[in-house]
């Protein structure tokens, strides 16, 4: 069964809220809990949250009241060597307690390390001991000394930490031990769950001695000195046995100080220390207890300490070292004092590394070949989140993308390694449309002009074959390199289906596929794929139709309107007459628009001459086509020339042409200014230029008694609607 603490232990993950704190990351575990660092986002600092779990026993329960009254107290308690605790409380079943974060580590990990020196030794010896001398005098007993609970700053300071264990005493009631507590530390009494004294730290201190002096826990650990006193008269070995150049009378001091009888140990830490000295040679000096710790300073110290360590690690280790999230953290809070020239390309690799403050950092650096470089050592990293970071930065800058020189080989190749090797589709998906927006589309079938490895390349070819998001993103990225060692993988396919698709999204993206397909495989392909983008998007194909036919039925209603026989302007049979043949010949008017617009914004990868072509053409033919019938059936006058041929060209050339344009009110005024100068263009030339008035014929017939101000204004009121509503609706496809 999952108990209700388990659970809130579950609910902690990086980034989640709790009260004002944003958790980073997890920094410790062991026995009912868990240390969590966290932002403290009212006061703009680095803390370390303790979670207890409180067993559902009713032993628990009573040690739980006890504890509140003893957090209470320890609240107050004031120490230049006491990691202080700023606040405590319940949260369900947990306990939690906030302490400020101290980045040095341990000293037990110093000790692993083997850098402690006997003077260090000695000074961490007597900040321990002041530490512990001012808990006795408040009657607190830490009851789990140990090198794993003394952190160290980046000063090489130390700070008495974990009071999880700790009891408060008084002369009025005797308390006794519990037999928790860390056994190789731990001394006799404990074990037999006797009276709780200061002489039971005192103990432990002495091991902590030990281990500090000669490196390592009397024999190693593999014995417990305070278990075999227990039935024995066993005493800790001897540290100069170790390291034989310590002084031979600590032994005897740390005998005495570790006695199985409290009684026969010094009566306070600080007399340990003495003796210590003494032994060692050197003046006692008590420390002063009374010096305030000034946390900002301490942590603006913190922070620089580990940038000039994290820049010399991070150097030495050409761009891989970590400073650690919650480290890296500590620095940002104090970004302001960052010196950019210095330390940009270091931070922003630790932001990239770790997703925090990324955006800001990644802009922090002026030089857009400095995030290049610094991007370029992240990915090295060989994570894929960071890399998923990289992308989103790259493609987001448009710096970078404007250098001349683009993105750098090593990093489109590195991306490209990431997306063929990861199991993640939607990672896969991001990084292939990442590198096409990132990467200059190929010129040619040929990847010898390419800087990818083949060996990816094929691979990409692989991953095409998948029927997936990241499959046809694959898929889509070869036809933007124009990789022919990628199609040749997905033509040897098996599966046609499958096969077909792959290529027919190479061909959508390229425009063309390599010259090495032919045959039925080559025109199946191309056929396949005109017919796709010629039904795209159906409903955006028939309103741009049905707009288009609209403008055209309007613009030839408008020219019948004015230019009909009739007596009465505003008579019935005029406006039904108008009515009729403007929805005939607006039909074919406007399919002959919308056939030259779909070839040139539908297969915008083919060349530019070619959809020009066929465009004006496709067109030109169904604007011809209308204007034929126009003459035939409602002038009743063969059309006869090239005069009426050549001016539906140049009309469909227009709305051809305006296809290329991006702005609507652009493509509006180009297509209605041509309309307007063919419609009174090929009047002009028919009435200077005919023998009779059957020859050359115009796009429209007028009165000859009008003046070409007259034709002009006319065609004008024709353009308009043609130009305008010929050019409302986009026909291009989403993603181009």
């Amino acid at each position: 069964m999952t108990t209700p603490s388990r659970l809130f232990f579950t609910a902690l993950t990086p980034g989640s809220t709790f009260h004002q704190y944003t958790l980073l990351e997890q920094i410790g575990v062991g026995g009912q809990g868990v240390v969590w660092s966290a932002l403290d986002v009212k006061q703009n600092r680095i803390h370390a949250i303790k979670f207890n779990e409180i067993p559902e026993t009713d032993e628990a329960q009573a040690e739980d009241v006890r504890d509140e009254y003893q957090f209470q107290k320890l609240v107050t308690l004031h120490h230049p060597h006491i990691l202080p605790i700023r606040e405590f409380g319940f949260e369900g079943a947990m306990r939690f307690s906030v302490s400020p974060y101290v980045p040095g580590g341990t000293i037990s990990q110093k000790v692993r390390s083997a850098t402690i020196t006997p003077r260090d030794a000695l000074r961490y010896g007597m900040e321990v001991a002041a530490a512990l001398d001012f808990l006795h005098s408040q009657g607190v007993i830490h009851r789990d000394l140990k090198a794993s609970n003394i952190l160290l700053d980046l000063g090489d300071k130390t700070y008495l930490a974990d009071f999880g264990l700790a009891r408060i005493i008084s002369t009025s009631t005797l308390a006794f031990h519990t037999g928790h507590g860390t056994p190789p530390y731990a001394p006799p009494e404990q074990n037999r769950l006797k009276e709780i004294t200061p002489k039971s730290d005192i103990y432990s201190f002495g091991i902590l001695l030990y281990e500090m002096f000669a490196g390592q826990l009397p024999w190693n650990g593999k014995k417990q000195l305070g278990m075999e006193q227990l039935h024995s008269d066993q005493e800790i070995p001897d540290p100069s046995e170790i390291n034989p150049d310590l002084p031979p009378r600590l032994w005897e001091v740390l005998r005495r100080v570790t006695a199985a009888n409290p009684d026969m140990r010094p009566r306070s830490a600080g007399d340990v220390m003495k003796m210590v000295c003494y032994v060692f040679g050197v003046p006692y000096e008590a420390l002063d207890n009374q010096k305030a710790q000034d946390e900002q300073a301490a942590q603006k110290r913190d922070a620089e300490e580990l940038l000039w360590q994290g820049l010399a690690h991070w150097k030495e280790t050409e761009g891989t070292y970590n400073l650690g999230l919650t480290g890296f953290a500590l620095v940002d809070l104090e970004r302001k004092n960052i010196n950019l020239e210095m330390f940009g390309r270091f931070v922003l690799s630790q932001a990239l590394t770790y997703g925090y403050n990324d955006e800001r950092w990644w802009f922090a650096v002026d030089d857009p070949l400095e995030r290049l470089s610094t991007a370029s050592l992240v990915l090295k990293k060989d994570n894929e989140a960071i890399a998923e970071r990289v992308i989103e930065h790259l493609t987001g800058d448009m710096e970078i993308r404007a250098l001349p020189g683009g993105v750098p080989n090593a990093i489109t190749n590195s991306l490209l390694e990431f997306g063929t090797k990861s199991v993640n589709e939607n990672f896969r998906e991001q990084v292939f449309r990442g590198l096409r927006e990132l990467t200059r589309p190929g010129t040619r079938w040929d990847d010898k002009t390419m800087s990818l490895g083949s060996n990816h390349l094929r691979y990409l070819g692989e991953l095409a074959l998948d029927d997936s998001e990241a499959g046809d993103a694959a898929a889509e990225l070869i036809g933007h390199l124009r990789s022919t060692s990628a199609v040749r993988v997905i033509t040897d396919y098996h599966d046609e289906d499958r096969k077909v698709a792959a290529l027919l999204l190479i061909q959508q993206t390229a425009g063309s596929l390599p010259a090495y397909l032919r045959g039925g495989l080559r025109f199946r392909l191309k056929l396949e794929w005109a017919v796709q983008r010629l039904i795209q998007q159906p409903v955006r194909l028939v309103s741009a139709y049905v707009v288009a036919f609209l403008g055209a039925a309007l613009g030839v209603g408008i020219q019948n309107y004015l230019t009909i026989n009739l007596s009465g302007f505003f008579n019935t049979e005029r406006i039904t007459l108008s009515l009729e043949r403007g929805l005939i010949i607006g039909a074919v008017f406007g399919l002959g628009i919308f056939a030259g617009r779909v070839l040139v914004e539908r297969f915008q990868t083919s060349r530019a001459w070619l959809r020009i072509l066929w465009g004006t053409l496709a067109g030109g033919i169904g604007i011809n086509l209308s204007l034929l019938v126009f003459h035939v059936l409602f002038v009743n006058t063969p059309p006869r020339g090239l005069l009426l041929t050549a001016g539906s060209m140049v009309i469909a050339f227009a709305f051809v042409v305006s296809g290329f344009l991006h702005s609507y009110p652009v493509k509006m005024l180009l297509s209605t200014t041509i309309v307007l100068a063919v419609i009174a263009g090929t009047w002009w030339v028919h009435i200077n230029f005919a023998v009779s008035n059957l020859d050359l014929t115009p796009i429209f017939r007028y009165d000859t008694a009008w003046t070409m101000a007259q034709v002009s204004m006319n065609a004008l009121m024709v353009a308009l609607p043609i130009g305008i509503l010929g050019n409302m609706l986009d026909l291009s496809l989403a993603e181009e």
